[in-house]
């Protein structure tokens, strides 16, 4: 919890148990000034307790994917399969978990296949 979170609900508190004691000082004496008074000061502590316990709306969420390669890698040259144009970076994206490249040239677009190395 933040500095002003815990400063919120602290001051909620303390005009909740303010209001309560001007509600029952109402019951002694001057009945309509302490009870207004009262309310007015228990109807605000609410809504401060209320602010201080409620999570804030905006939160912001990062979502980072790492790619952990086991052994030797070496970056090879990316060629379209069908008309044999050079592919760059530019061309792959994920979808469903597995990469996918489109050739700007003949829009042909297909999975990349690891091949085995033996």
């Amino acid at each position: 919890m933040d500095a002003q979170r815990i400063f919120i609900l602290v001051l909620g508190v303390f005009l909740i148990l303010l209001g309560l004691v001007f509600l029952i000082a109402s019951a002694d004496s001057n009945f309509l000034p302490r009870l207004t008074v009262g309310i007015f000061m228990i109807l605000p502590g609410v809504y401060l307790l209320r602010k201080g316990v409620r999570e804030p709306a905006d939160k912001k969420v990062f979502i980072t994917r790492t790619l952990e390669l086991s052994g030797d890698v070496s970056v090879q040259d990316l060629t379209c399969d069908k008309c044999g144009a050079g592919l760059s970076s530019e061309n792959l994206s994920v979808k469903a978990g597995a990469v996918f490249v489109a050739c700007p040239f003949c829009t042909t677009e297909y999975q990349i296949e690891e091949k085995p190395k033996w």
